[in-house]
């Protein structure tokens, strides 16, 4: 049922409008086509709705999450304020296997959760001002990376840990990693 919930939601924000490139400021640098897959890129900063929109690849993967009632109940209970920021390529596999793990948690809405997505092209290099107001931008080495800030006091964010490219565990799926990721932060707070 949640599968197809999701295949309807998707289909529908195809239907919409397309999304607006980022401002100009706020690419990285490098092409708006990937030289070696010829496809487009997503660059800075982006929504779920456009990188849905943007590959196909994504929309097949989200489809394939699984939350289980556990994790969806874990994802819910976090009732800390934090941002978690994803840089991604959106020409990466490991982007494309990993990034719906995180499109499906936030597709169950946790208001002290804010998700910010960043694209990045294969260099990686992302331009200071992409990152959300109160994050120091991070080196960003391989992709996909989530961040988890804790929003301060004052509105200053900590950096509180980070998943890199896979999830810590075998067999373990993104979405349990980054509930996880989040749980420390809460008990480290």
């Amino acid at each position: 049922m949640k599968v197809a919930l999701l295949a309807l939601g998707t289909a529908c924000l195809l239907a919409q409008a397309p999304v607006a490139a980022p401002a100009p400021g706020h690419l990285p640098a490098g092409p708006l086509v990937d030289a070696r897959d010829h496809q487009p890129l997503l660059l800075g900063p982006t929504t779920a709705k456009a990188i849905l929109a943007h590959r196909a690849v994504f929309r097949e993967n989200l489809a394939t999450v699984k939350l289980t009632t556990d994790l969806q109940t874990r994802w819910k209970a976090v009732r800390q304020p934090f941002t978690l920021v994803a840089v991604f390529g959106s020409w990466c596999g490991d982007s494309h296997y990993q990034l719906p793990g995180l499109l499906a948690l936030e597709a169950e809405p946790n208001p002290f959760v804010e998700v910010h997505y960043l694209g990045v092209n294969r260099d990686k290099t992302l331009d200071a001002a992409a990152w959300p107001k109160g994050c120091a931008p991070q080196k960003v080495v391989r992709v996909p990376t989530f961040y988890l800030f804790a929003t301060q006091p004052g509105g200053d964010q900590k950096l509180m840990g980070s998943v890199v490219e896979n999830p810590p565990r075998a067999g373990q799926s993104m979405a349990e990693a980054l509930v996880e990721l989040l749980e420390a932060g809460a008990k480290a707070r």
